[in-house]
């Protein structure tokens, strides 16, 4: 119970100080080797998404809808995992888009941050300034 009370009052706090329209904007992966990838967070709702081998070749090029949760919380629609694996021998792994994914928006200093992986920490993105 002392766990959950802790996690709830972190993505409180994490969370709370960051405000929605600072959450709009563009992101990319922190510490990727096999690929790169573009996530673009638009104020209309819809997120673009550009996905790229370590050979610079495009594999994925699409648009989505998005929904802001409570607490910093998103949720994507047809959403890419992109767990950085090697899309020059798995080029087929982009085409699985059939999936929705929630992830909580976090300040760390002054980056906004959002991470996909199965553990914390792991395959975040992060927003930078165009």
């Amino acid at each position: 119970m002392k766990i959950f009370i802790y996690l709830i009052s972190f993505v409180i706090t994490s969370c709370s100080n960051i405000k929605e329209n600072e959450l709009y904007g563009k992101y990319i992966p922190i510490s990727y080797h096999n690929t790169y990838d573009t996530l673009v967070i638009k104020k209309n709702k819809e997120y673009e998404r550009r996905v790229y081998n370590h050979n610079k070749k495009l594999l994925l090029d699409y648009k989505s809808t998005f929904q802001l949760e409570s607490l910093g919380s998103i949720k994507f629609d047809n959403f890419y995992l992109n767990l950085d694996r090697d899309l020059v021998k798995m080029p087929e792994d982009v085409k699985d888009t059939d999936m929705s994914m929630t992830t909580n928006f976090e300040k760390k200093d002054k980056d906004i941050i959002i991470c996909f992986g199965y553990h914390e920490g792991e395959n975040c993105y992060k927003k930078i300034l165009e």
